[in-house]
């Protein structure tokens, strides 16, 4: 077993949640494990509001952020330890890979900076661009690079507790030509969240939470347009009425797999029949979001938070779950496009 993973706590061996009845389910067991804590490895490694991770397949690491403490994590797998960087700046919703270089793009608040971990203080960030200006209380939730390198990012309404002023935000997509402006693709939505695309690049599916439904637009890759938007699949009629969708990721059959906040599971949905096939029940209720790696992208890594939850009832909120031996893998992440970034 691999440094940094909890063993005794955690390697549980469990079958599909039966909220997947619908779908011709098997018995096929699978595994979730916990990412340890550096300082006691005995014991999970717990955040506030895990989110947006993302493999680095060149470090073998896995990149995510603490919304609610505004820091930048890398864990290391082969080592299980964890590097940090801290912002300071406000909510850090989104961390990206960035082509040709060790900087990474994150979002602050509602703007877009690259970001040096290796660099202290505020010297570590450049500014790109910001977006929902005149909208202070907005923030950047969501955001990933297409195939070509053009990055794709949502925001979400102001926020109190675990309510957002709904259809305040807006979807955006940014590339840059000379310099990096952003273009306006969806307005309203209130909570943009989980976006992956097709192999084939034909198709970008997307979530705005609160509507409860994984939708998806036929995508011009190109000229960066959407259009023909359709629903894939509708939670609520799955049992989650009080479930809403957050992060998602695509895997090597094209097939997607969805975070539910509020759900405490990852679901794996067949688009192109518009088929949930299996739920995957984990032991906390906020799920955030997900993605694959390890050396063989076979490991789905899943965030989780215990903001606005009472620890004794949730003591492993917070925690970052692996589940293996589902039978599915990923696919190597998309990386922005910025020239010069080590220069800017």
């Amino acid at each position: 077993m691999r440094v940094g993973f909890v063993v005794s706590l955690c390697l549980w061996v469990c079958t599909r949640s039966a909220r997947a009845a619908n779908s011709q389910e098997s018995q096929t067991n699978y595994r979730i494990s916990m990412v340890s804590s550096p300082e006691n490895p005995t014991n999970p490694a717990i955040f506030v509001h895990a989110e947006s991770p993302v493999w680095d397949p060149e470090q073998q690491s896995l990149l995510f952020v603490d919304v609610s403490k505004q820091n930048v994590h890398r864990l290391d797998y082969t080592t299980g330890k964890i590097y940090t960087k801290h912002i300071g700046y406000g909510k850090v919703n989104m961390v990206s890979l960035v082509s040709g270089t060790r900087r990474l793009l994150v979002a602050v608040r509602s703007a877009l900076y690259l970001l040096d971990l290796e660099v202290a203080g505020d010297s570590a960030i450049r500014l790109i661009t910001t977006v929902d200006r005149g909208l202070p209380d907005n923030v950047i939730n969501e955001g990933k690079p297409d195939a070509i390198g053009r990055i794709w990012a949502g925001t979400k309404g102001p926020q109190t507790g675990d309510d957002v002023v709904p259809d305040k935000a807006a979807f955006y997509s940014l590339e840059q030509e000379g310099i990096i402006y952003p273009r306006v693709q969806l307005k309203p939505v209130s909570i943009s969240n989980g976006l992956t695309w097709s192999l084939n690049n034909t198709v970008m599916y997307y979530i705005d939470s609160p509507t409860q439904k994984i939708e998806a637009f036929d995508f011009d890759l190109q000229k960066g347009e959407l259009s023909a938007r359709r629903t894939i699949l509708d939670i609520s009629n799955y049992g989650y009425e009080d479930a809403i969708p957050d992060g998602m990721t695509i895997d090597s059959r094209g097939h997607l797999w969805v975070a539910l906040m509020f759900g405490g599971a990852v679901l794996h949905i067949n688009p192109d029949s518009r088929q949930l096939l299996y739920g995957y029940k984990l032991p906390v209720s906020r799920v955030t979001s997900v993605c694959w790696g390890g050396p063989n992208l076979d490991e789905l890594f899943v965030t989780t938070s215990r903001d606005n939850v009472d620890a004794k009832l949730e003591p492993l909120g917070g925690a970052i779950f692996t589940i293996r031996d589902t039978g599915s893998r990923g696919v190597a992440p998309n990386t922005f496009r910025f020239d010069n970034a080590d220069y800017y």
